[in-house]
């Protein structure tokens, strides 16, 4: 079984802050997807914070997701290949995901503090990102 770990990091003003390369990675067994999903999570806090240094009035926003792949994916590109197909047959248009979902984070950072983001919103932009 493949595990995928996906993370954002948009300035809601100016969009993706995220280096080619950071929003997406694949992993042969949960253990090592779940580190790397704890990893993300705790450098993206980081980077909110260098980030509202240079813009203190900035809207941010950061989640991670670790989904679980019906099928064994062999990289990046075939994970979301088998996404969008997901997204594609699913019968579920509010829920194209589904029990995919195995873990989630997400955030919204304001000036006047931080919040919950919800995950339904996180996979709205995941959907739209992936079509």
């Amino acid at each position: 079984m493949s595990y995928v770990v996906i993370s954002s990091f948009e300035n809601v003003a100016t969009g993706d802050l995220q280096a080619q390369g950071e929003a997406i990675a694949v992993f042969d067994a949960e253990a090592p997807a779940r580190a790397h999903l704890a990893n993300r999570s705790g450098a993206l806090a980081k980077a909110v914070l260098a980030a509202r240094a240079g813009d203190a009035g900035a809207t941010f926003v950061t989640w991670t997701l670790m989904l679980r792949m019906p099928l064994d994916v062999a990289g990046v590109e075939e994970a979301l290949e088998d996404l969008e197909l997901v997204i594609e047959e699913t019968e579920s248009v509010d829920d194209p995901f589904g029990e995919l979902v195995v873990a989630y984070e997400g955030r919204r950072h304001e000036p006047a503090g931080d919040s919950e983001l919800p995950q339904a919103q996180a996979l709205r932009e995941l959907e739209a990102w992936l079509t």
